[in-house]
């Protein structure tokens, strides 16, 4: 509530325009019942913002305040992924919902070679084939879609926030399971102490809730809003 008050005290004019849109307009145009046309909303999302952050974070936020939230969450999931043991230069490595590549970039900083994207539109795929040469995309639906082949390592960041649905979130992480060898990590987030629907586009699910989709895991730690699994 701080935060809110301070962007509206900040932008006025900004924050209004943006209420209007997230709770009148977008809902007209991609909500569906109790779910929503999230294909076709992030394509939009991310045409209209291109690849700055704005496209994946906070809209209300500056690309400095978004930046340093997306640095601080970096840190724990690159802590966690070291103290898991994850040799990032030999792993085979999975990243649901990759945006604008934000964690595509650290990741080749830190020696990844093998290196799959999938996200829901394909929108900024020929930017991140030209920015990362031999990294791989595909565009399809966790919730409906899986790959062949296996991962050591999957990132799921900033996702399951905005699956909406019981049914979908099992799906999604049922195929995110398939997808992993034995013995490979998921590192997930955010995990949030309640679970509750926020916008037309948000819900925010319990550990608890993400347990139930991913029997024969573990949690092997735990770091602010993320989890790192280990699949037996």
């Amino acid at each position: 509530m701080r935060e809110a008050l301070k962007r509206l005290l900040r932008d006025p004019f900004g924050t209004a325009a943006r209420a209007w849109h997230k709770l009148v307009v977008a809902p007209r145009r991609y909500a569906r019942g109790g779910d929503y046309d999230a294909a076709r909303y992030w394509d939009d999302r991310f045409r209209r913002h291109g690849p700055s952050l704005a496209s994946v974070g906070h809209e209300g936020l500056s690309e400095a305040e978004i930046g340093a939230a997306y640095a601080a969450q970096a840190e724990d999931v690159f802590g966690m992924l070291e103290r898991a043991g994850v040799a990032l230069a030999q792993a085979r490595l999975l990243e649901v919902g990759c945006g604008n590549g934000y964690y595509a970039e650290r990741l080749r900083e830190r020696g990844l070679r093998h290196y799959q994207g999938l996200d829901i539109t394909d929108a900024f795929f020929p930017l991140l084939r030209e920015r990362f040469p031999g990294y791989a995309y595909a565009k399809g639906d966790i919730s409906a879609d899986r790959l062949e082949g296996e991962f050591d390592a999957v990132l799921m960041i900033d996702v399951i926030e905005h699956i909406v649905t019981e049914g979908k979130l099992a799906s999604a992480l049922t195929h995110v399971a398939a997808m992993m060898a034995r013995g490979a990590v998921l590192v997930l987030a955010p995990v949030a102490p309640s679970g509750r629907r926020s916008l037309f586009y948000v819900r925010f699910w319990t550990e608890a809730e993400v347990m139930r989709g991913l029997p024969g895991f573990r949690v092997a730690e735990r770091r602010g809003r993320a989890l790192l699994l280990r699949k037996a």
